[in-house]
């Protein structure tokens, strides 16, 4: 079956992408209702250019989050971005909104999402898995890869073999706006730490787990 569950996609800006997942950040959620879809839209332009004080965080955004401006791998700040997202019912009803600080971090040619909130819609992912605790922070990881296909996909035998067997789920939205089926590889690790939610998103990276589990370590302790 093609997932029509929505989640806004890193690197993206402006678009509302779809991913079927219910939601990454956390098992902690705000106390909605059934959610059938949960969008996300980022600001095309960036709220901050240059990296914030943790001042500037608290008076826009209400919560303050750690801030690193260069990790150790070499990934820098690029720019912060808005993020608003909204939780629906099947008939299109508004169940909640949230709001985020996306930090968007480059190395070369590869880009990283770091996400941060004080809170999330939704729950999280069943396939989501602690694998680290780091000062008694609990950090948890998840990756999957995503097909995404055009309006009026018929999946043919194979898709339904693939999709059964986990190797891909499926997905259609306005962030194919092709007649092209494009497979995406996602990567998510996600944290709680004194109130706030985050979560690294790589689409198509080298960076492994242990790579990630290692920069949230920089976030952790960048006090």
């Amino acid at each position: 079956m093609i997932n029509n569950k929505t989640h806004k996609l890193p690197f993206r800006k402006g678009l509302v992408a779809t991913l079927a997942i219910t939601l990454i950040l956390s098992t902690t959620a705000l106390a909605v209702g059934h959610i059938y879809s949960l969008v996300g839209k980022s600001s095309t332009k960036a709220t901050y250019t240059s990296i914030p004080t943790t001042e500037q965080v608290k008076k826009d955004f209400n919560f303050t989050p750690n801030i690193v401006s260069e990790f150790s791998n070499g990934y820098k700040f690029k720019g912060a971005y808005t993020v608003n997202k909204k939780a629906f019912d099947k008939e299109n009803n508004v169940l909640g909104k949230s709001k985020a600080l996306s930090f968007e971090y480059k190395n070369g040619n590869d880009e990283i999402s770091l996400d941060t909130a004080n809170n999330v819609l939704g729950k999280s992912s069943d396939n989501l898995k602690v694998v680290d605790t780091y000062k008694d922070i609990n950090i948890s990881y998840e990756a999957f890869a995503q097909k995404f296909v055009p309006e009026g996909y018929k999946m043919t035998e194979q898709d339904k073999i693939d999709e059964k067997s986990g190797k891909y789920t499926f997905s259609v939205g306005p962030n194919n706006e092709s007649d092209k089926v494009e497979v995406n590889k996602f990567k998510f690790l996600t944290w709680k730490q004194d109130g706030v939610y985050y979560s690294f998103t790589v689409q198509d990276s080298n960076l492994s787990m242990n790579d990630l589990v290692k920069m949230a370590h920089e976030v952790i302790d960048a006090k």
